[in-house]
């Protein structure tokens, strides 16, 4: 994307309802459980499934890893990881519909629904998160990434994906730098990678630790 201002407006409904305050974001993702996959592979060209797969074979190699994706959806994510051979993935999403479709495809070992804006209190932690299209212009906010990162076990690491547009817009960078220092998680790579090449929406890849004494 250019440095002009990012307008809203403009791009695809479907996007534009989701990155406005002023939209039900649970309504929207549970009415569009069914169509999700076509519209956003087929009509947006939608990747970020596959370029956060790969960032996260380069970071966590061990196939035998006990996985977390948040904001799991229909479940792109962890049929990308299955192809890469992870096994262990439990998935959630804060969408009951999105696991109804994703539970019908069988790619995950436990399916729980979640939003994080409140803590994960669920035990035995994870030994890695991977986490792509929560955090954008709306809630879930930066200030809760937090909440992500305590669902790896100390020493763990994740692997967070941020909407490029809304990185840009509202100084993300920033505000994350700020987290971190907040709640002693290490960012240990920041990565520009494709995210919705329709709309010429970006991301950035974030790989976080959480250290081993927190």
């Amino acid at each position: 994307m250019n440095d002009s201002k990012f307008d809203i407006e403009k791009i695809d409904s479907r996007l534009s309802s989701l990155y406005s305050s002023h939209e039900d974001k649970l309504a929207h993702y549970d009415s569009w459980a069914d169509s999700y996959d076509s519209d956003l592979i087929n009509d947006l060209d939608y990747v970020a499934h596959l370029t956060s797969s790969r960032t996260f074979l380069n970071i966590v190699p061990d196939r035998s890893s006990k996985i977390l994706d948040v904001a799991c959806g229909t479940g792109l994510v962890a049929e990308e990881l299955r192809k890469m051979g992870y096994q262990n993935i439990d998935g959630t999403d804060f969408s009951s519909e999105m696991i109804r479709v994703s539970r019908a495809r069988n790619l995950y070992t436990n399916l729980f629904q979640h939003d994080f804006t409140m803590p994960l209190e669920r035990q035995p932690l994870y030994d890695a998160v991977i986490c792509v299209g929560l955090f954008a212009f709306t809630v879930p906010g930066i200030a809760n990434m937090f909440h992500v990162v305590e669902a790896v076990k100390p020493g763990g690491i994740c692997v967070i994906t941020v909407n490029g547009a809304a990185w840009k817009e509202l100084n993300l960078g920033a505000a994350i730098e700020e987290e971190s220092d907040k709640h002693g998680f290490d960012i240990e790579q920041v990565v520009c990678a494709d995210y919705i090449r329709s709309e010429n929406i970006d991301c950035r890849i974030l790989v976080i630790r959480r250290p081993e004494n927190r």
